[in-house]
């Protein structure tokens, strides 16, 4: 049977080590169980943890000091002590790193704090400060003076709280200050208390006393979390423990150290003794001797060089206060130790001759243990043994190349003490050193005490302790250090001497330290074997729908499952986590704790019983888990997280849409047989309405259409008579009227004859017309039918042209279209003139002066004049008069049987429109002045590339994505963001929409037939009646299906508002249970928390532009998902899918709205460039709210700036680089991209592709929109507040102003190259070095990407480098196009093999840039 380790080991790796706490591999870190555990006893009590060194304390100290600013008084501090100044400037920098959003300072003697004598000081020194750190002394003293009163505080935290007794000032502040307030009642404000210790008296059994002491002085109790088994077999990665005897180093005869000692004795026999010198030669000798003991002779030798040469040259450099008071005392010093028998020239080098065995064997067990990713301390006894260890390892040629040394030791106790010779040598505090550590550039630390609390080290696979630890707390604190897997913890002590007893005190010590380290090792065991123990019982879930059965061995599985689907990214970790209670009878319970991007309400789950092993408590707990989230509706009958469609959410929804690109529609909607039907049925009664057509230049000329249908009311169009000429057709409606039979045959006959002047395919003798055109006239628009009778009567035939001249009919606008004979082409008559040449018999002959009528029958469409060579059109031409002939219709109803077909065209497109107004979106309440937004809404581009639905559609879309976001976020109050944004992206796809426009019989009222009259003839009645019903299917594409839903829905918008919107979205999406805005918008306000008001976020508030009525709702807004800590409801992603949407919509209405109007691809590039996430992010760090404060050293005020990054809210050191990074990139870019959005005709995209920064800041932006959006109940003008301050409405205002180019580079390189495939070709350092490129072999040039554009298989400039791939092609393509556009002359070459890194393979191309 496998071990319960192995077992843990599949499931969950131990970690590498690469973490403050120990955990698995590629773990980030969030606060363990424990941790938070007593975050949360700290919120109820005063206590004081003891744990482990390396355990996370400091991260206790984090949140517990996020919580308590979050709910105390808004001028309270929260005051953090430590014991040395190195511990308070080290975690002065972790909390500086870890809350940026508070004002934070560092007292410490050298800023003078001693000086602050003054109470306006204090004040204006904590001004605007909410977290001060220094050290007990600072604080005491300030509290002894007034200067800081306890009601001040709000909670103190003491690292290292073991300090807090007899006279220390930690215990000093409690008994002087603290405790007096107890007797006053608990009415008396005072702080909370929070101690931080890892010392053994915490506890130890025998040290009970100690312990209870340390409590009543802190008045705190102390907690130690329970370390459950689990986590002592899998976390707790105690180091294998060694003692390594050394030999006893013989007698050594060493010349110089017997003479410096002889020196010592004989000046203190000496009657001319000085103190000065007195003192520098004993503690020089002292020093000599114990490092003779300890490191040998050779060391001893460079010692004393070095600090008599070290001395003398600080004597020439002359610093008084170092070196005495006088010249005497130094130049009486200098004769003494010249008397020396010392090397002569320059101090010699550390000789490796003569090294004591102790120094031998550590160099023994680094070599053993070295290994490529080895990491150690050595922890040395005395400053100035450090320094010449680290030159010894650093020149041995067994250490050399194998360890790269630093050290690090403490602070001297005053830096105004006279420095002594024998501390000359001492090594100086390297501030890098353990930054140098954690990234690997230095692998052995040489150091004293100092590391072996408080400071925060990474863990090592080593710690040797060159000196054996003097008690029991260092034993602990030491091995503490030892933390990554399989480690090891030496200490090096003497071979017993017979002839010198062992102190009893080291035996007593090293029996506890024996007893420690295996009482731990005792506990691992005892824990490792009790988990082995075989438990019966069984649990079932069974769905009754699918018979699909939850058991206690796969709820563990499928709950891990379920949270990696959650999707909250790289610096989380979504497994969820166990803890474990045990009662008196050992029996344990679980609990489990999923990730806080699960609804609060679905988070937390128990065992259902108690368990002899925590193993099955565990499994209790997680079955408990996933039954309730199956109940909840988070996971489907087949125990599956949720799905739609019989598909899964996570797996359909973030995947591409697979629905085919052409789809099987229906024919197109006909409304011509409805209007066959009418007069079917009615066949007397006539709709009519008067048409008004008028050009420049010229009067008004009326027509009547009579129609069996109701005619749509028009809006006045346009008709293209050429490029020059329009005429404007103005449609009004008449009433309808019963005709006789007789008069409709005069009607039908006028009707055809005009028709038939121009288009010579219709049926001979056919009278059946669908539509009536009748003559008009201003004074009677309704002609009687005699005059009817007279006009058709009057018009009929055509006559001979020399006839008309001779009755003098000379007015060209009385003549009918002109014919030759024999000939069915028509000309219009522009003139009449005589001919040069007279007939035979005498007779003076004329020409017609002509031009040929127009063989296009689209007049809805403006035409290229680069296409014609005439104004007309048609050729213009002599006629004789003697060869024509002349209708005797005249010309202008002739023209306007030439517009009927176009005229007919547009009110078929408004029938079509009509009708769907009428049927299919009828509760949307369209009016018949809103047709022309309809027929808008159903045209597609290809039916007319001028007007169509893309602007319609383009709003459409934002407006679906806010009322499906809206909708989804109040139907499902418990789904995660990946939840929502998986069936958000459902909804909105083109497959669903497509499908949604099948249903519902939409497709059959697209428009995507272009209009070109091309073969135009009328139908008729009769044709229309019996023509059989179309089975043919025609294919569309799915995106065009789906464009039409949102350009209707868009139009509603335009009609309405969101009101019509909603109920648009509501009759064509019926699918969905869609909850109205109004609704959802109080939905999700009443579900906002508010048990909880933070007083924290007044200027978060004041930064954003908004007072919230709930604060928790800004709370979440700002919550990363990788969030451990206290007063936590959810994490931001919701609102972040909420805002997303707010913010498209704003910025979109703001582009649809803008005039002139914007083509469709404009707003497109306009939007995509003021909500993408680098802008978003520039312009959240640009948006800043000033605080003063006071700088600590000149007490000067400076300005801090206040951003919004700086509140988010995480516990995640992994995020913190990236941030840093993103902080750091947008710094040094920030003047460029800023001069680029205030003056370039472009917007920047190549700017702000210098910055690559994480996502996370630019969702808390959106996050932070969905938070006002909530709170305001559904307000757009409170988030525009927001989005105007973060500088994105100005920026957008500018683009509209100049007409900023918003297209990215990429596009426009593309367009650039036309037919060209572009091609962005990764660039490998091979082939930079091949080209001669850079080799200097700078590591962090390896980090980046590196492509070279080409376009046709040319190069177009150079390699160029970029933060990401993304980064480096958006800058090549940048520049690319700065060349190709500004004809810049480039040496191109290709001929080079090259790996096109999206392909990912190597591909010849040929050709070039014409």
């Amino acid at each position: 049977m496998e071990s319960i380790k192995d077992t843990l080991e599949i499931d969950e790796p131990l970690e590498d080590g690469l973490t403050v706490t120990a955990g698995f591999k590629g773990e980030t870190f969030r606060l363990r169980t424990y941790q938070a555990e007593m975050v949360e006893k700290s919120l109820d009590a005063n206590i004081i943890v003891a744990m482990d060194t390396g355990s996370g304390k400091t991260h206790i100290a984090l949140a517990r000091t996020a919580a308590e600013l979050e709910s105390c008084h808004p001028n309270q501090l929260v005051w953090f002590l430590a014991p040395t100044v190195i511990l308070c400037e080290q975690q002065f920098t972790v909390f500086q790193t870890a809350l940026p959003a508070y004002g934070i300072k560092l007292l410490c003697g050298k800023d003078g704090v001693e000086h602050w004598t003054d109470q306006t000081v204090w004040d204006s020194v904590l001004e605007n400060t909410r977290i001060v750190l220094s050290t007990h002394a600072v604080l005491l003293d300030a509290l002894t003076h007034a200067f800081v009163k306890m009601d001040k505080l709000a909670l103190i935290i003491f690292d290292e709280a073991h300090h807090c007794t007899q006279n220390h000032p930690a215990n000093q502040i409690m008994a002087n200050f603290y405790k007096p307030l107890l007797s006053k009642g608990n009415g008396i404000a005072r702080p909370r208390i929070l101690g931080l210790s890892a010392s053994p008296v915490m506890r130890a059994n025998a040290n009970r006393n100690g312990l209870e002491q340390i409590e009543k002085n802190m008045n705190a109790v102390a907690k130690t979390p329970k370390i459950h088994r689990s986590e002592l077999i899998r976390f707790v990665s105690k180091p294998e423990f060694f003692n390594i005897p050394y030999p006893i180093m013989g007698t050594v005869a060493h010349p110089l150290l017997e003479a410096l000692v002889a020196a010592y004795n004989n000046y203190e026999e000496s009657t001319s003794r000085n103190a000065y010198c007195a003192e520098q030669l004993k503690k020089f000798s002292t020093k000599a001797k114990a490092i003779f003991e300890e490191l040998g002779p050779s060391a001893t030798e460079w010692y004393i060089h070095q600090c008599i040469g070290r001395y003398k040259e600080m004597i020439r450099s002359s610093d008084r206060q170092l070196f005495g008071r006088s010249n005497g005392e130094r130049e009486h010093l200098l004769r003494i130790i010249g008397s020396l028998p010392l090397s002569r020239g320059d101090c010699p080098s550390m000789s490796l001759d003569q090294l004591s065995p102790k120094v031998q064997t550590l160099i023994d067990v680094l070599v053993v243990e070295a290994g490529a990713e080895l990491t150690g301390l050595v922890f040395v006894e005395q400053r100035v043994w450090v320094a010449a260890l680290s030159e010894i390892l650093s020149i041995h040629p067994k250490t050399r190349d194998l360890f790269r040394i630093g050290t690090f030791v403490g602070t001297s106790q005053s830096s105004k003490r006279k420095m002594l010779m024998a501390d000359l040598v001492e090594v100086q505090n390297q501030r890098e050193t353990l930054d140098d550590f954690r990234t690997g550039k230095k692998n052995i630390i040489l150091t004293t005490s100092v590391l072996e609390e408080g400071i925060d080290v990474s863990s090592c696979h080593l710690v040797v302790c060159f000196d054996r630890p003097r008690t029991l707390k260092s034993f602990i604190q030491r091995r503490g250090r030892a933390r990554k897997h399989e480690s090891r913890y030496f200490i090096l002590q003497p071979k017993s001497d017979p002839t010198v007893a062992s102190p009893q005190r080291w035996e007593s010590l090293e029996e506890e330290m024996k007893l420690a380290y295996l009482d731990d090792l005792r506990d691992a065991t005892q824990a490792e074997e009790r988990e082995m123990t075989e438990e019966d019982r069984k649990m079932f879930y069974r769905v009754p729908s699918t018979g699909a059965l939850l058991t206690l061995d796969n709820a563990l599985p499928h709950l891990n499952h379920f949270c990696s689907l959650l999707g909250s990214g790289i610096y989380v970790d979504s497994r969820p986590q166990f803890s474990f209670t045990t009662d008196k009878s050992g029996l344990i319970a679980a609990e489990v704790m999923l990730p806080i991007s699960v609804d609060a309400t679905m988070r937390k789950a128990h065992s259902s019983i108690r368990w002899i092993t925590e193993r099955m408590a565990k499994k209790d707990a997680a079955f408990q888990a996933y039954k309730g989230l199956h109940i909840a509706g988070l996971v489907n009958d087949n125990l599956l997280p949720d799905r739609q469609d019989e598909k899964d959410i996570m797996q359909e929804f973030q995947i591409p849409n697979h629905t085919p690109s052409l789809v099987e529609v229906s024919p197109p909607f006909d409304p011509w047989i409805i209007v066959a039907k009418y007069q079917q049925q009615n066949p007397h009664t006539y709709h009519r309405a008067l048409l008004k057509i008028q050009t420049t230049g010229e009067g008004p000329f009326y027509m009547v259409l009579l129609m069996p249908f109701p005619i749509p009311e028009m809006p006045p169009f346009i008709l293209h008579w050429n490029e020059k000429t329009q005429y404007s057709v103005e449609c009004s409606w008449l009433t309808g009227a019963a005709y006789a039979e007789e008069v409709l045959i005069t009607l039908r006959a006028i009707t055809r004859k005009l028709l038939h002047s121009v288009h010579r395919r219709m049926e001979e003798e056919r009278y059946d017309f669908l539509s009536l055109f009748v003559p008009s006239d201003p004074q009677t628009p309704l002609w009687d039918h005699n005059k009817l009778h007279n006009f058709d009567t009057n018009t009929n035939g055509y006559q001979p042209a020399t006839v008309l001249i001779e009755q003098e009919h000379r007015s060209v606008s009385d003549w009918g279209f002109v014919s030759l004979r024999g000939d069915i082409r028509k000309y219009m008559l522009k003139g009449i003139s005589r001919s040069d040449v007279e007939s035979p018999m005498g007779k003076t002959e004329y020409q017609l002066q002509t031009i040929r009528a127009p063989k296009r029958r689209d007049f809805l469409h403006r035409i290229s004049e680069s296409n014609h060579k005439n104004s007309a059109y048609t050729r213009s031409e002599l006629l004789n008069a003697t060869d024509c002939h002349v209708d005797n219709l005249p010309a202008p109803y002739s023209i306007f049987a030439l517009f009927v077909p176009s005229i007919l065209w547009k009110y078929e497109v408004f029938m079509v429109a009509d009708t769907l107004r009428t049927t299919l979106i009828e509760p949307v309440l369209f009016e018949v002045s809103h047709l022309p937004l309809l027929v808008q809404a159903l045209t597609s581009s290809e039916a007319s590339p001028e007007a169509n639905y893309q602007r319609l559609e383009f709003f459409g879309d934002c407006i679906l994505k806010f009322i499906a976001s809206v909708h989804l976020m109040a139907a499902n109050p418990t789904w995660p963001e990946s939840f929502l944004t998986g069936k958000k992206s459902k909804i909105v796809s083109n497959g669903f929409l497509a499908r949604a426009t099948m249903k519902a019989g939409l497709d059959k009222f697209v428009i995507t037939k272009r209009f070109t009259g091309s073969k135009w003839a009328p139908r008729y009645v009769g044709d229309v009646l019996l023509q059989p019903a179309s089975e043919e299917k025609t294919e569309r594409s799915s995106k065009l299906l789906a464009d039409i839903i949102e350009s209707l829905i868009g139009a509603s918008y335009v009609k309405g508002g969101f009101s019509d919107a909603f109920l648009c979205v509501k009759t064509l999406l019926t699918l969905e249970k869609w909850t109205p805005i109004p609704e959802a918008n109080t939905i999700l306000f009443n579900a906002a928390p508010c048990d909880f008001t933070p007083t924290n976020l007044l200027t978060l508030e004041t930064l954003v532009g908004y007072t919230f009525s709930k604060k928790m709702l800004l709370l979440e807004a700002i919550t990363h998902a990788s969030y451990a800590g206290p007063n936590v409801h959810c994490s931001y992603e919701r609102l972040e899918f909420l805002g997303d949407a707010v913010l498209d919509f704003i910025i979109s209405k703001r582009l649809f709205e803008h005039t002139p109007e914007l083509s469709h691809q404009t707003m497109h590039t306009i939007r995509t460039a003021m909500a993408n996430a680098g802008f978003l992010t520039f312009r959240m760090f640009e948006t800043t709210l000033e605080e003063r404060t006071k700088n600590t050293s000149s007490l000067k005020t400076e300005t801090v700036y206040r951003a919004l990054w700086q509140f988010l809210r995480h516990s995640s050191p992994q995020l913190l680089g990236p941030r840093d990074l993103a902080i750091k990139q947008h710094n040094e870019a920030r003047g460029q991209i800023l001069e680029a959005l205030h003056q370039d005709r472009r917007f920047p995209w190549h700017l702000l592709s210098l910055t690559d920064a994480p996502k996370f800041l630019s969702d808390i932006v959106e996050s932070v929109i969905g938070a006002i959006y909530v709170d305001s109940h559904g307000s757009i003008a409170a988030c525009e507040v927001f989005v105007k301050r973060l500088g994105i409405i100005d920026a957008l205002q500018r683009i509209l102003r100049d007409g900023v180019d918003c297209l990215h580079p990429k596009e426009r390189l593309g367009h650039l190259a036309v037919e060209k495939k572009v091609d962005y070709v990764k660039v490998t350092e091979e082939k930079e070095e091949e080209k001669g490129g850079n080799q200097s072999g700078n590591a962090s040039a390896k980090k980046h990407y590196r492509c070279q554009v080409r376009v046709g298989g040319v190069d177009i400039g150079g390699p160029v480098e970029g933060l990401k791939k993304l980064n480096s092609e958006t800058i090549a393509a940048w520049k690319a196009c700065g060349i190709i556009e500004g004809s810049v002359d480039v040496e191109m070459s290709s001929e080079e093999e090259w790996h096109d890194a999206d392909e990912g393979g190597g591909v010849a191309l040929d050709g070039g840039i014409c």
